[in-house]
């Protein structure tokens, strides 16, 4: 892949030489990026697809990672880059994830020169933890209707990765045997959630997910001046291929409570699933949840 970009930023050097009226740029390439956390913020289980850059204040526009970006700056420049992450699991709608930190450093361009980043993010120093549900505790902050959630030590089933130094001995899961009496499950956060349009500005669910059929994941927008919960479902997720294969998923609440009723105090965060018939085993599996805001 390396070579491909620089085979490729050679040819357009080509280009710009043999037309000395066009301006030459500078290059710079991202082949990668890395994610960490305190111990206290969880796992550092992380998906960033795609970054944002800014040179010298001037928006550059996103690119997929491993991204070859061609630069009309020379000289000293101030290079900004944001991460960008699937927004609600959906590859076709992305968007930054302000609750990461932005790369930010000076580095010297020059023209029809490569300049290899590698950015490091971590949380962003304005980001709080409304909770994180590893799974670990003798507890679990959701309540379930319907199948009922466990927690699973099999190794097999686990998230493991690599350099993570967040405890990860179990996971949640939620198993539907054949000619299970339960259609469904729901799970639904114990403690209400107080965050509003005028205490947050950014909030994301975090979660890793793993199973045989698709999930929901949306909220209970609570008004205690009738008494009543508006549903709204944010996203659906597909199963995965197989259980040991596990997606990272950002769920943008922040529309929906923006969008929410003026009355809204609280929300209540749901998952739920559905089995794929009473002839079918299906196992659903969640760990890593922390909803996150700013």
């Amino acid at each position: 892949m390396k070579k491909i970009f620089f085979l490729l930023a050679a040819g357009i050097l080509c280009l710009y030489s043999c037309n000395p009226r066009i301006d030459i740029p500078s290059y710079i390439y991202v082949d990668s990026v890395s994610f960490s956390c305190l111990n206290s913020q969880g796992s550092i289980a992380s998906k960033i697809t795609d970054v944002r850059l800014t040179v010298n204040g001037d928006d550059r526009g996103s690119y997929d990672i491993p991204a070859l970006i061609p630069v009309l700056a020379n000289g000293k420049a101030k290079i900004q880059i944001q991460p960008v992450v699937f927004k609600n699991g959906l590859s076709q709608q992305r968007m930054v994830n302000y609750t990461y930190s932005i790369y930010e450093n000076y580095h010297h361009l020059t023209k029809g020169q490569v300049d290899t980043i590698r950015p490091q993010f971590t949380y962003s120093e304005l980001t709080q933890f409304y909770f994180i549900e590893n799974f670990e505790d003798a507890g679990i902050k959701f309540s379930s209707k319907g199948a009922p959630i466990t927690k699973t030590m099999d190794e097999n089933l686990l998230l493991h990765i690599a350099n993570d130094n967040s405890i990860n001995h179990t996971a949640g899961m939620i198993c539907f045997e054949k000619n299970d009496s339960n259609a469904l499950f729901e799970l639904k956060t114990i403690s209400p959630v107080y965050l509003t349009s005028t205490t947050m500005s950014i909030c994301f669910l975090e979660l890793n997910y793993s199973g045989t059929q698709k999930i929901e994941v949306g909220a209970y927008f609570n008004n205690p001046s009738t008494n009543q919960s508006t549903q709204e479902a944010i996203a659906i997720v597909n199963a995965t291929s197989q259980l040991k294969e596990w997606r990272k998923l950002y769920i943008n609440l922040t529309e929906a409570i923006n969008e929410a009723d003026f009355n809204v105090t609280n929300f209540d965060i749901y998952i739920k699933g559905y089995s794929g018939g009473i002839n079918q085993t299906d196992t659903f599996l969640l760990d890593n949840i922390k909803l996150v805001y700013i």
